[in-house]
């Protein structure tokens, strides 16, 4: 039996890690981002035909 195709494609915006990229500050300090706004932190949106 045959999987189902996924109709679901990495997020263009995030990269796929479902955080968008944030620059850090300095060593020693970490500043963690809200979850992506396209794909709400998921890391995959679904592909619209």
């Amino acid at each position: 039996m045959n999987k189902p195709r996924s109709s679901e494609i990495k997020c263009g915006a995030c990269n796929g890690t479902g955080f968008p990229p944030v620059r850090q500050p300095k060593p020693g300090r970490r500043i963690y981002p809200a979850p992506c706004r396209k794909c709400g932190g998921k890391g995959r949106v679904i592909e619209r035909e």
